[in-house]
């Protein structure tokens, strides 16, 4: 760019400078003055330049015409645009009477059967079918009347837009449009604002008239279909929590025929609750119907193509071709169930849900069976508890008389538990989970005949069909996570690609949670009311004190959990992974960035779920008020550990790996927590040592400056050998060890003597600690060889004993008894007993006594 600018310059320079500079030349030069023709020339444009200077002066003696001004045209276009505001208003007010007639020949229908919609609207207050196709009525009604009031609301705009307009050139005029010194013009000007404002105020009071009964009626009906919604899912949650039938007394059945016309009236007016009214509807749920169908339906045949080859397993063909294509039907139903006003098709919609039930039911035992092949083909066993789930679904929906809906309950429960008798059980190899549903039915099926029995059909419907959903959804969640563990274990451990593989497990995880709760939610949504329902009580939430609990804040989260602690193992292993990639940093500060990194993770957690579950961050002063009473009575010792575990991690005291020795207990550190301290003792026990000791006693780490060791070994000679022989062989036995540093150099040194030794001690240090105790023994050993074989001898302790009075022979000497420690003597040996034949004064056995005295004369000898 710069260069193209600098060209520009250049080319710009040579084609002007010439130029000016051949007009300064003409101008300078004196021989033009000199030439004849040229001064001829000169003279008669002289001339010329009288007379136009002449006539310039005649021209300005004259006065001047008013030059193009931009100003007038500005002027002129403020007066042109409020002159068409005026004819605008005029013409306005003209058609009115014309638009007012025909908006209210439309319109009067449709307020008629509004105003009869409000009737009803208060007549069948307590009965929620009735209630929720009155409300679909007036959502209907409300449509037709705002279509029919767009024209009159339209022009009512542009004449509120128009009158702005005129209000903000009335604002915008001087003050002194009064004093005799403003122009006509001006005055004018102000006039035609005044009049245009006051048309224009008065189409706007004819449109308002208009539109006033009208708008007030829309009003109307808005507010009693907010009442109606606020008002349903407390009519449902009474209709599915009625009282007993009393389906045995003949009052009941008294006036069957009656109660049977009020159904058939109930399915009559709920007929565009179920289903589109008009050919246009039907037309539109069609064509979304096969538009999601076609979609839905090309994404699965793409992943087929995908992931299905010849070699593929059954299990998987099964997928693609039964459970996925059951799935893709009912999502394309639940699509064409949304009408144009935001409303559902109860048809459509319990159709689409009852589809996807039975892809569900395909698709959890397939995912089992991914897991267990070994199982083989066999029918979803959850299929067998369809038949009376759809009946139970069915007699939920229609609208029928309650003593019949209780017949007919009653007789299809009593028929299952006739086919669950004549069934024969079956083994799924390790799949428990169906085999123990399929054992429960039965239990179940008696739970729901005993309520039938005692009028509670609908509680009895109700828990069945929890009973086989809850099932559903642990079957597809177990599937899911088998599904997910399979995926994980071929996934890459290390790299980028690893990093991201393992986000989306961890996102996989809530994913199929929130599946099997949408599965569970369907089941709701199909039943007369349950979108209502789930609306109330799910998506609201319930109340618990002052704090508001939903299903979504749960699953939300759940969901930043699994991120969480996903987060502290990829941080964790990340941290690790450093050294190795060629970072300066101390091997020993990775665990404590570690924890940190961990507890911040999960410290950030857990402010998200208190703030996700209403609470207040400023409450947690109290929260820590009460924790600090609670540590002052009792937890001062679990404090104390967490504070001593914390002290340890990141003063870096211990590390994983030492050989420490604390009271008794020397071992390695297997593991720092923030409550106890792993040691493995040398003989492979663990002990889970408190941090608190750590900190508060003495603590001996044998391994933290480095894993070398000093030895000793005290060694004691006889007297008479020679020393310097004695030293170096110490020091060549310990110097000829290849445990043994050769810096710092062993030594030797002479302590002492001794009472019956000379003693010495060899000091060396070990290259590890853990080979300290076997290298103390070998040399020990070559020790003992080496003075072997020069002739040296280890002293030992001796002792001389002086016998002053020898013992007689047969008669053991007295030796005066020792004193134990602590100044008592031995007890004495107890007297031998004499034989019945025996005389007094004599022993019973002459040769027991000899034997006696030789014992004593041999313990004299052994004592010398």
């Amino acid at each position: 760019m710069r260069q193209f600018a600098f060209l520009l310059l250049l080319v710009w320079g040579l084609t002007v400078l010439p130029l000016l500079s051949q007009a300064a030349s003409r101008a300078s030069d004196p021989a033009a003055a000199a030439d004849p023709p040229a001064a001829a020339a000169a003279a008669q444009g002289g001339e010329k330049a009288a007379d136009a200077a002449q006539a310039e002066t005649q021209a300005a003696a004259q006065p001047a015409a008013p030059e193009h001004d931009p100003w007038e045209q500005v002027w002129a276009g403020q007066r042109s645009m409020l002159t068409e505001i005026d004819e605008t208003a005029a013409k306005m007010s003209e058609n009115f009477n014309s638009q007012a007639t025909q908006l209210t020949k439309k319109v009067q229908p449709y307020e008629e059967e509004a105003r009869r919609l409000l009737v009803l609207a208060n007549t069948f207050k307590n009965w929620p079918n009735p209630m929720e196709a009155v409300s679909r009525r007036i959502t209907v009604a409300t449509l037709k009347v705002r279509q029919m009031l767009e024209p009159v609301l339209l022009a009512r705009s542009e004449a509120q837009a128009l009158l702005e307009r005129v209000s903000y050139l009335g604002d915008s005029l001087p003050g002194d449009l009064h004093d005799g010194r403003v122009s006509k013009e001006m005055q004018s000007y102000a006039r035609d604002i005044a009049q245009a404002r006051l048309r224009l105020t008065a189409v706007l009071a004819q449109y308002n008239s208009a539109l006033a009964p009208s708008l007030a009626l829309l009003t109307k009906l808005e507010q009693v279909q907010k009442e109606i919604g606020a008002r349903l899912p407390l009519l449902w949650k009474d209709y599915y929590l009625q009282s007993p039938v009393p389906w045995l007394s003949a009052t009941v059945w008294s006036d069957f025929g009656q109660q049977m016309s009020y159904s058939l009236q109930g399915m009559t007016l709920r007929l565009p609750v179920e289903m589109p009214a008009s050919a246009e509807q039907w037309g539109t749920a069609v064509l979304r119907f096969l538009l999601g169908l076609f979609f839905v339906g090309l994404l699965v045949l793409m992943l087929y193509r995908r992931w299905i080859s010849k070699d593929s397993s059954p299990i998987k063909r099964h997928i693609f071709r039964v459970s996925l294509p059951w799935l893709c039907l009912g999502l394309a139903l639940l699509g064409s169930s949304v009408s144009a006003t935001g409303e559902f098709y109860r048809l459509f919609l319990a159709l689409g849900n009852l589809s996807i039930i039975a892809g569900q039911v395909f698709l959890a035992w397939d995912l089992r069976l991914l897991k267990y092949p070994e199982v083989g083909r066999v029918r979803a066993p959850f299929w067998r508890l369809m038949p009376l789930t759809f009946c139970a679904y069915a007699l939920l929906y229609l609208p029928l008389i309650k003593p019949l809906v209780l017949l007919i309950w009653l007789g299809l429960v009593i028929v299952a538990l006739l086919r669950a008798r004549r069934r024969k059980k079956e083994s799924f190899g390790p799949l428990q989970l169906e085999s123990a549903v399929l054992d429960s039915d039965t239990i179940i099926l008696w739970i729901c005949l005993v309520l039938a029995l005692l009028g509670l059909h609908i509680y009895s419907m109700i828990l069945y069909l929890l009973f086989v959903s809850c099932s559903l959804a642990l079957e597809l969640c177990l599937g899911g996570m088998a599904l997910i563990g399979n995926i994980n274990e071929h996934l890459p451990r290390e790299g980028a690609r690893a990093a991201v593989s393992h986000l989306l497990v961890a996102l996989a995880a809530p994913v199929v949670l929130v599946v099997a709760v949408v599965g569970v939610s369907l089941w709701v949504g199909t039943l007369p009311g349950g979108m209502y329902l789930l609306g109330h009580y799910v998506l609201e939430g319930v109340n618990v004190g002052a704090t508001r609990f939903n299903i979504i804040q749960v699953l939300l989260i759940i969901s930043v959990f699994y991120l969480a602690r996903t987060a502290v193992a990829m941080g964790t292993r990340f941290l690790a992974g450093l050294p190795r990639q060629g970072l300066q940093i101390d091997a020993t500060l990775i665990p404590p960035m570690q924890t940190a990194f961990t507890y911040a993770v999960w410290a950030i957690f857990g402010l998200f779920a208190l703030r996700a579950l209403g609470m207040e961050l400023s409450n947690l002063a109290i929260v820590a008020g009460g924790l600090s009473v609670g540590i002052g009575f009792g937890m001062q010792t679990i404090v104390n550990n967490f504070l001593s575990g914390l002290i340890l991690i990141f003063s870096r005291t211990l590390q994983a790996g030492d050989v420490v020795e604390v009271g008794p207990i020397t071992g390695k550190v297997r593991k720092i927590s923030v409550r106890a301290t792993t040691v493995e003792t040398f003989d492979n026990a663990l002990i889970y040592v408190p941090n608190s000791e750590f900190v508060s006693n003495r603590l001996i780490n044998w391994t933290r400056n480095s894993r070398t060791v000093r030895r000793d070994i005290v060694v004691g000679v006889a007297y008479g050998s020679n020393t310097a022989l004695v030293m170096k062989l110490m020091l060549a036995i310990a110097n000829a060890h290849e445990n043994v540093l050769k810096y710092p150099t062993p030594s030797v040194t002479f302590d002492d003597f001794a009472a019956s030794s000379l003693n010495f001690t060899l000091r060396f240090w070990v290259r590890d600690y853990d080979v300290g105790l076997s290298t103390t023994s070998e040399i020990r050993l070559e020790i003992d060889r080496q003075f072997r074989e020069h002739k040296i001898e280890v002293a030992f302790p001796q002792l001389d004993v002086h016998v002053r009075e020898m013992p007689r022979p047969g008669r053991p000497a007295r030796v005066a008894p020792e004193r134990r420690a602590g100044g008592r003597r031995p007890p004495r040996r107890p007297m031998r007993r004499k034989t019945a034949d025996a005389p007094a004064g004599k022993s019973a056995d002459p040769d027991r006594r000899s034997a006696a005295g030789e014992a004593a004369e041999k313990e004299m000898s052994q004592t010398a």
